[in-house]
């Protein structure tokens, strides 16, 4: 009698956590009926494949100091270095956060290559010239650590929460995607005056890639899951001339009504998110990759390497069902996709 009791009240509390997350409540209902079709239990989900972001101590890079001889020189008075230099020696500018540091590195590269328009002074020329090389140098690693360590982004990198992206509520996420493709857009190649500062508050309150990440992640643990049962299943499911149809026919119900009528859209709307973000990820890859080349995060998310896996779980749960219905000779007609 305990032990039932016990059995009732774990199941209870585990539909209790899945029934408050609509995703993962379609995702399990879809496991548990192809399991009682056949009359067999659900496999275990597999392990998690998502990726933390990594901890700001492992993960930020170190920055050598600048110094600058003859910085009150009269010339970089009058081309603005002085000043600039002089409000970053401020004791408000020794705490800025990450994202004003990484505005004033750009403030400083635009006005450093003014100023060598400007100055006559051929010992101040080398001297600039050597400043503008090693900040030039420095700038990958200011905007890795802006990417990594700084508050707004960290959280637009991690999951708000250990939900899914819900399926039927629309996921706001036009300003920070705005955001991060104008960050995306940064480079000491190309410096312009933009106002880097304003990208940081729709970065941190629209928290749109670390739920896209997460849900992505668990949608691929949940469909390879869910495709290996139905594999181990498959000999179970008998088809063919004068065999009863019943146990097919169920199977196929539930095709359509749980995998067409419900998972699949949500597979559909995460993919379509991810094509939003993937400019900018690439983009983001791309910058970060000489700077940080072993970096899992990177790769996982910026690179593409878990959206890829997301694909191929995708790709493999249909082959199955266009394999078994062909199996069973039965029409499938357009409502199944890879």
């Amino acid at each position: 009698m305990l032990r039932l009791l016990t059995i009732t009240l774990l199941a209870h509390l585990l539909s209790g956590c899945f029934g408050t997350d609509p995703a993962v409540q379609s995702f399990d209902t879809y496991q548990q009926r192809l399991a009682n079709v056949v009359d067999t239990d659900p496999l275990v989900l597999q392990e998690s494949i998502f990726i933390a972001l990594p901890r700001k101590r492992d993960a930020m890079l170190p920055i050598d100091e600048v110094r600058m001889g003859l910085f009150d020189a009269y010339e970089l008075r009058q081309c603005g270095l002085f000043q600039l230099i002089a409000e970053r020696n401020s004791i408000l500018g020794k705490v800025q956060d990450a994202f004003h540091q990484l505005d004033y590195e750009i403030q400083l590269l635009n006005t450093l290559a003014g100023c060598l328009s400007l100055i006559e002074d051929p010992t101040l020329i080398e001297l600039l010239e050597d400043i503008q090389d090693q900040k030039n140098q420095q700038f990958a690693r200011v905007y890795w650590n802006t990417l990594i360590g700084s508050d707004a982004w960290r959280k637009q990198l991690t999951p708000p929460s250990t939900t899914l992206i819900t399926p039927d509520t629309p996921f706001p996420h036009s300003e920070a995607l705005l955001a991060i493709h104008r960050y995306s857009e940064i480079s000491h190649a190309t410096l312009t005056n933009m106002d880097v500062i304003a990208l940081q508050e729709s970065i941190e309150k629209q928290r749109y890639l670390g739920a896209l990440f997460y849900s992505m992640d668990e949608s691929t643990r949940w469909l390879n899951t869910i495709t290996q049962q139905l594999k181990r299943d498959d000999a179970l499911v008998i088809c063919g001339a004068n065999r009863n149809q019943t146990k097919l026919n169920y199977v196929r119900n539930v095709f359509d009504t749980f995998f067409i009528g419900a998972v699949q859209p949500y597979l559909s709307k995460l993919n379509s998110l991810y094509l939003d973000a993937q400019p900018s990820l690439d983009a983001l890859h791309r910058q970060v990759s000489a700077t940080v080349p072993n970096s899992d995060f990177n790769s996982a998310y910026f690179g593409g390497e878990h959206y890829r896996k997301f694909q191929t779980s995708v790709k493999d749960h249909v082959s199955y069902w266009q394999t078994l219905f062909a199996r069973c000779q039965m029409e499938i007609g357009n409502s199944i996709k890879k």
